[in-house]
């Protein structure tokens, strides 16, 4: 291990130690300015691709989140079509339930039974019956007989 230093560092000498130079002994300035600039080249073409990557997924990265907003815009519009939706389908439904109770009630009250009654024996509050019957069917009254005067 005579003549190195034991760091790695290089050759030990009369004046210490000393470190290889890079170049080689032939190696002249314009060769070296030559691969100096073909790095750099190497170095700005590397960062002009990354830049034009960075370019491209920022615009996919813009425009996707633009379509998550519309896609928020669209659901709730959405929703509100299909609650208009549900909500006319159970008016219906709810209207034809109605006419039904009202039409029972208003049998019973053919029967003789009052309307406070009814309440009591359905155990339903009498505003309950008394909106019902406002659903029920209206009767046909019959028409009075005409005179023909021929």
């Amino acid at each position: 291990m005579e003549g190195e230093c034991g760091c790695g560092g290089g050759q030990l000498g009369p004046a210490g130690f000393s470190v290889p130079v890079m170049t080689a002994a032939g190696t002249s300035k314009l060769e070296a300015r030559r691969r100096a600039v073909e790095a750099n080249r190497r170095a700005n073409a590397a960062r002009a691709a990354r830049d034009k990557a960075n370019i491209k997924d920022a615009t996919t990265f813009m425009y996707e989140v633009g379509k998550i907003a519309e896609v928020e815009q669209w659901k709730k519009e959405r929703l509100a079509q299909l609650r208009a939706q549900v909500d006319a389908e159970a008016a219906k439904k709810v209207a034809g339930h109605r006419t039904e109770a009202g039409a029972a009630v208003a049998r019973m009250q053919d029967r003789g039974e009052t309307l406070t009654t009814i309440a009591a024996n359905t155990e339903v509050g009498i505003g309950i019956v008394r909106t019902m019957l406002r659903h029920a069917p209206k009767k046909e009254r019959p028409l009075p007989a005409t005179v023909c005067m021929h």
